[in-house]
Order: structure tokens, then C-alpha cells, then sequence
């Protein structure tokens, strides 16, 4: 596959969604990155620990701006979104697991282990109809 490769313009609903899930994905990780003491503090973490453990929301905060950012830049100028939509997918879905296993061990409180597992499943979900709409043809050598 040729991420450089021009595809052709998608339908308006594709485009929305495509847009959409950039957008918000970017956001998320804006808001972790700028905000990682507060969210932080939401799962029930003290402030001081809250401090010296928000490199690792950063950490994901980078991680989402750039898939985001990816995946806006590859819809805008018309090249192929399926790698930065696959990438964002399976960011999502081991955000999943790390979620539910940190609710189940009881590091996060029930119903914001679950909250947050919900929404990383989401995201997850979100990209699946992007992702049946890219067939791979036999013949282009995708």
C-alpha cells in the first residue's frame, strides 16, 4: 500500500465520520496533554502523585494528537486514512484492556473504570465501519 497515494473523494457521511473521529480523537489527546494532572486526578490519584505520574498522561495525550493530527492530514489531502484509522483502532482497543484489567483490579473506581473502558471501546467501534468501507482490490496491490 502507498500512503502517499491519491484516492478518490469519498462520500459525505464517510467524510464526516473520518473528520469526526480526527477531530475528537485530537481533542482527547490535547485534553491530556494540557490537562494530564486533572484527568489524573479523576481516577482518585492524590495531587502530588498526580504531579509526578503525569508524564504518563502526556505520553498519551501525544500519542492521540498524533493519530488525530494523521488522520486529518491524510483525509485533507485526499491520501489513504485506512493505516492512521487501523493504528487509532488498535490504540483504542488496548486502551480497553488496560482499562477494564485497572477496574477489575480495583486501581480505578467502578464506575469511572467502566466509564473509561466504555469510551476506549468506543473509539475502537467508531472506526470499524471506516475500516469495511476500505476493500482492498486484488488488482492495485493493496
Amino acid at each position: 500500500m502507498n500512503p502517499t497515494r491519491r484516492h478518490p473523494p469519498t462520500s459525505p457521511p464517510h467524510t464526516l465520520h473520518t473528520l469526526t473521529l480526527g477531530v475528537l480523537r485530537t481533542a482527547v489527546g490535547l485534553a491530556a496533554l494540557t490537562r494530564a494532572v486533572d484527568i489524573l486526578r479523576l481516577t482518585g490519584i492524590d495531587r502530588t502523585t498526580a504531579t509526578h505520574l503525569a508524564w504518563t498522561a502526556r505520553l498519551a495525550g501525544i500519542r492521540d494528537i498524533a493519530l488525530g493530527a494523521g488522520l486529518l492530514t491524510a483525509h485533507t489531502t485526499g491520501r489513504d486514512t485506512h493505516l492512521w484509522i487501523t493504528a487509532g483502532m488498535l490504540a483504542d482497543t488496548a486502551d480497553v484492556s488496560v482499562f477494564a484489567t485497572a477496574t477489575a483490579r480495583g486501581h480505578l473506581p467502578p464506575a469511572l473504570g467502566t466509564a473509561m473502558t466504555t469510551a476506549a471501546l468506543g473509539g475502537a467501534a467508531a472506526a470499524l465501519p471506516l475500516l469495511r468501507r476500505h476493500q482492498p482490490t486484488a488488482n492495485t496491490g493493496e
